[in-house]
């Protein structure tokens, strides 16, 4: 048997290089982790956790200014926002020391090089660090490299210091307006945070509503809180062109693709379009890697069309999520190692959530998609004021919905309000277990819970059962005396 170098090697160490090259080295495999800057990637330094210790910090800060209608008073509050921001990176940086360090991955047995890696054959990388460079043999390959943020064309931007998600938490000036382009996860939570801390916020974004994979009565429910919260709006508008003015403001032409243009001064302008892979220096066709612009396409099991070559996260075609990242990356360390295509990533049933408060998740299809796939089909809709514990936190705005087969089957589970990305994620467990809705009626759930209100949706499916013919049936059979409650037999909630 001929001898490389390594047995695995990974290449990029964001959530799927790290679980991925943990995975193989646990094994026993002879493995290595090439990443160009910090372990982590993006989710640890630009993304999830930079984006959630914000958010936090923003909700902190709307509390206290909504603290007086219960009673308490916070005269004078004051936002340093240098001070936020230091905040926000020493929360980053102790989840990079807790669980993403070279130190860490080391002593699972993962040897870290770095530097950048260019396919020079399916068995050799070239890896340059510096003015060094040398080759390293590998029996398998898993390509890990990430993703980085998607900038479209718009004259005048790149005269201009623009935001992304990779440069925004290092500001250490607070903008006084800040303009957001796009109204997907990114652009709506950060908008909601910077206005919360001060900021003048606008949203521009071609599409005619925010968060268009989310079902549309949650989406209006983020709409209305954040317009509440003094966002505002530019929905079908785009940016036709940017010009930097004398003082250092932005000038934004902002208008419908076919139409009249307005003006609009901001001093920052965020640029939040969706993701890109980073496939530039990669060098996939000396591999023989097929790949497109949208990413490396691959099998179930992560296996690009190279067979001793696996992909995972955001450098495929598959969905740009930390947890879908990770998920690939178990799978295609697994089938790696144990050269059998064992493994299957998760791939329908896949959790989403947008943080913003109150929060916006779903787990499934849509009510639109269902129809447009001619699936028979009954909806559930709970509001969160019939869950007592959001009654008691006074989170009553919100809803959860249920779409499900006649039998009980979940086929989309959608929620907005508290915590509702973790509501989401016990239907995303029954789904991935075949469990219908019946079965999360018949457990028993803590009182008083949100999580019970994934139970109390659920009941609605025996309401729903219960005809007003079977209480007649049991009238005559018994001799029951009393009136049939009016909602019997109806979709009442209750």
């Amino acid at each position: 048997m001929k001898r490389y170098d390594y047995d695995v090697v990974v290449i990029g160490g964001g959530a799927a290089g790290l679980t991925s090259s943990g995975i193989c080295a646990s094994f026993g495999a002879r493995t290595a982790l090439i990443e160009k800057n910090k372990l982590g990637g993006d989710c640890t330094w630009t993304g999830c956790v930079p984006s959630k210790a914000l958010l936090h910090i923003a909700k902190q800060a709307a509390s206290m200014k909504q603290a007086a209608a219960n009673g308490i008073t916070a005269d004078n509050i004051k936002i340093d926002f240098a001070r936020v921001m230091d905040s926000v990176r020493s929360t980053r940086q102790k989840v990079y020391e807790d669980a993403d360090s070279p130190e860490l991955m080391t002593k699972r047995g993962v040897e870290i090089i770095t530097g950048t890696a260019a396919f020079v054959d399916k068995h050799t990388l070239l890896v340059k660090h510096g003015q060094d460079e040398h080759k390293i043999t590998f029996r398998s390959a898993i390509i890990t490299a990430g993703g980085s943020s998607l900038i479209i064309p718009i004259p005048g931007l790149d005269k201009i210091k623009y935001l992304t998600n990779e440069n925004l938490f290092e500001l250490q000036k607070q903008p006084k307006h800040l303009a957001i382009l796009g109204s997907g996860p990114i652009g709506v939570e950060m908008a909601q945070s910077f206005s919360h801390l001060g900021s003048e916020v606008t949203v521009i974004a071609l599409d005619e509503k925010i968060l268009i994979r989310d079902e549309q009565k949650c989406a209006d429910i983020i709409f209305d809180r954040l317009k509440r919260d003094g966002v505002a709006f530019r929905l079908g508008q785009t940016i036709h062109k940017i010009n930097k003015q004398a003082d250092g403001q932005f000038q934004l032409q902002v208008g419908p693709l076919q139409g009249k243009t307005e003006e609009l001064l901001c001093d920052a302008l965020l640029v939040a379009v969706g993701r890109k892979p980073n496939l530039a220096g990669l060098q996939l066709e000396n591999a023989g890697v097929k790949y497109e612009k949208t990413g490396i396409p691959v099998n179930k099991h992560a296996r690009t069309n190279i067979s001793n070559i696996f992909a995972a996260g955001d450098i495929t075609t598959f969905l740009k999520f930390t947890h879908v990242a990770e998920n690939m990356g178990k799978t295609a360390a697994v089938n790696a190692v144990l050269k059998l295509p064992l493994y299957s990533f998760e791939s329908t049933v896949i959790p989403w959530a947008t943080y913003t408060d109150p929060e916006c998740a779903h787990v499934g299809k849509t009510s639109e998609e269902l129809q447009r796939d001619n699936v028979r089909f009954d909806s559930i809709e709970l509001p969160y004021s019939k869950i007592d514990r959001a009654v008691t936190e006074q989170q009553e705005e919100g809803i959860v919905m249920l779409h499900f087969s006649p039998n009980g089957k979940i086929l989309g589970a959608h929620a907005a309000g508290l915590q509702a990305g973790e509501i989401i994620s016990e239907y995303a467990l029954a789904m991935k277990n075949g469990l219908k809705l019946a079965k999360i009626a018949d457990t028993v759930h803590a009182y008083p819970t949100l999580l019970l209100g994934a139970r109390r949706a659920a009941d609605q499916f025996y309401v729903r059962l219960q005809k007003r013919w079977m209480s007649r049936l049991l009238q005559k059979i018994y001799g029951y005396q009393g009136e049939i409650p009016d909602y019997v037999g109806t979709k009442e909630v209750l």
